[in-house]
């Protein structure tokens, strides 16, 4: 079986469909140790699994084609209405890592509008208190912007304040993930970050990256055609050159970068997270920020 790595957020999902490391930063050891226990999803497939460094993969997987259907969420529940609204050797050191909690008044208000487990999809829940993450290498500097916009946590000026949360599909081998998380920039923090993200986007159709453990990845990325949300947004397929597929709905809303993701550790092609998720977390939010 191929053994799967996504980038997503706070840390690295990974699996053979095996876990080793989730988007909200479990314990990578105790996860190791409990799904290397679980029945093997193929005869060939070992019984114990060591734990896979993020990045790590064969090569060559297929880009973006035609987008399947949305990731489903909570049943029964209608939609909320949306308000208008370089290469280089080593990891660049070029980055503020003050920032990310400097401000309690705005971590206050992301962890009272994070949505909790009862409005995210059925899944094992989990909140991740820390959204600070290593910043990774990119062979190519103008496809940077790209990788920070997906990933807020390790951008060159730090998030004031941010709050994840996931749910993991499958039991006892893991499927995929949803992934919500929120990053407060301040002054024009937010809207810089997206700008530059959204101008590198048409130019970074395979970034080469490489994580503090040397691993190297070239994954595709590509637009998908969304409906505008917030104030403004981007839809965003990225295939792992290990396989698996992720889709993300970025949205900017003031201050406030919005990514809520949905990875499928077998997909070939990614799906977007269903828009009545990314409504409830927009509309949540944005009534926490006037409180």
């Amino acid at each position: 079986m191929r053994r799967i790595v996504i980038r997503v957020g706070t840390a690295a999902i990974a699996g053979t469909l095996l876990l080793a490391a989730t988007a909200c930063g479990r314990d990578e050891e105790a996860l190791a140790r409990q799904y290397a226990s679980a029945p093997p999803a193929a005869p060939e497939a070992s019984t114990a699994v060591s734990p896979v460094p993020p990045g790590s993969a064969p090569a060559g997987s297929a880009p973006p084609a035609a987008v399947p259907p949305a990731a489903a969420s909570s049943p029964g529940e209608p939609p909320p209405a949306l308000p208008p609204t370089d290469e280089s050797p080593a990891p660049s050191t070029n980055r503020d890592t003050t920032g990310n909690g400097s401000d309690p008044a705005a971590q206050a208000r992301l962890d009272a509008a994070l949505l909790t487990a009862a409005e995210m999809p059925a899944g094992a829940y989990e909140v991740n208190p820390d959204g600070t993450e290593t910043r990774e290498t990119v062979r190519d500097a103008g496809c940077r912007p790209l990788i920070d916009l997906t990933r807020p946590g390790q951008a060159a000026s730090a998030p004031a304040a941010s709050a994840q949360a996931s749910v993991t599909r499958g039991d006892p081998t893991p499927t995929g993930f949803t992934i919500v998380e929120l990053f407060s920039f301040a002054g024009t923090g937010a809207q810089d970050l997206f700008a530059k993200g959204r101008a590198a986007l048409p130019n970074c159709t395979s970034v080469t990256s490489t994580d503090t453990d040397g691993v190297t990845s070239a994954d595709t990325y590509a637009a998908i055609p969304h409906a505008s949300l917030g104030d403004e947004s981007l839809a965003i397929g990225m295939t792992p050159q290990a396989g698996g597929a992720l889709g993300l709905i970025v949205v900017r809303v003031g201050p406030t970068i919005v990514v809520v993701s949905n990875a499928d550790l077998s997909a070939t092609t990614p799906g977007l997270p269903a828009d009545d998720l990314v409504a409830r977390q927009i509309t949540k939010l944005l009534a926490n920020s006037r409180q």
